[in-house]
């Protein structure tokens, strides 16, 4: 099939004259639809045409930019979720409708980046310890237990096992306030939402972490005090997310409290078991 440059139909190829406006097309400026494509029909000029068999020259400017790696908007999106932790550091419980203008990726950005700290952190105290028994073993006239420390094995088992810790205690509240006390959340909104009430323990993770990189033994201490406190944060907000939830139903809020710890601690126990002894 070849284009007709007067009427701009579809004609046969092997047509002399456009059967659609009786115009000769025996010339080289017929259109093959194959090769060419018309740039618009309403062109006063219609012989220009644009050829579109390298459609990567043919892309508009804007889309070759938008397709381009950023910078700026990757700086963009870090400021835009700073602002969002300190946001929620001053005011844990926002509003609903603050709540709707957050974006509903930042939940799971802040558990996975939990765990990698955590993750880190505890491999490398671990591995600072080892190092230190070692020393210490064998100026001993004890007899000593040797045993070794593989990191990159120890940072992938923990960073698992902590994602797990941070992403239970959302999960097994949703399905509380959703399946117990019948409200309504948006998954995605209420990961956020529980995310950004730890923002202010999500900040002493990081001190810990910087703390804990720098001076392992030294400031061992204070690392496992902010460490423990920012675990024990999720706990607290866990129980105060059910606890804010109006309860309009038969059951108890305390009895739901202590059955969604303890459905999170016997799962805990169970990876716990797979992730050490059984891999």
């Amino acid at each position: 099939m070849k284009t007709c440059v007067y009427c701009h139909n579809r004609i046969p190829k092997e047509a002399l004259i456009c059967p659609m406006c009786g115009s000769d097309v025996s010339a080289s400026e017929a259109i093959h639809k194959d090769e060419v494509y018309q740039a618009s029909l309403f062109e006063d000029n219609p012989t220009d045409v644009v050829d579109v068999t390298n459609k990567e020259d043919s892309l508009p400017n804007s889309r070759l930019q938008k397709k381009a790696f950023s910078f700026q908007q990757l700086r963009g999106k870090f400021v835009r979720y700073c602002s969002f932790l300190w946001k929620k550091m001053k005011d844990p419980d926002e509003s609903r409708k603050t709540r709707r203008d957050t974006h509903e990726l930042y939940g799971y950005f802040t558990f996975i980046a939990s765990a990698l700290l955590s993750a880190g952190l505890i491999t490398r105290m671990l591995a600072a310890f080892a190092v230190q028994y070692d020393l210490l073993s064998q100026i001993s006239l004890f007899p000593a237990v040797s045993f070794k420390i593989e990191p990159l094995v120890w940072y992938m088992k923990g960073f698992l096992l902590l994602l797990l810790y941070y992403l239970l205690f959302p999960i097994l509240s949703y399905v509380i306030k959703t399946y117990f006390l019948h409200r309504r959340h948006a998954f995605p909104n209420w990961m956020t939402q529980f995310a950004g009430m730890n923002a202010f323990s999500f900040v002493l993770l990081a001190v810990s972490f910087i703390f804990g990189m720098i001076a392992p033994i030294l400031m061992a201490v204070p690392v496992l005090l902010l460490f423990l406190i920012h675990l024990m944060s999720y706990l607290v907000t866990f129980i105060a997310s059910l606890y804010q939830t109006i309860n309009e139903t038969k059951y108890e809020t305390l009895y739901l409290c202590l059955g969604g710890i303890s459905a999170h601690l016997l799962i805990m126990i169970s990876i716990t078991y797979l992730l050490i002894f059984k891999m």
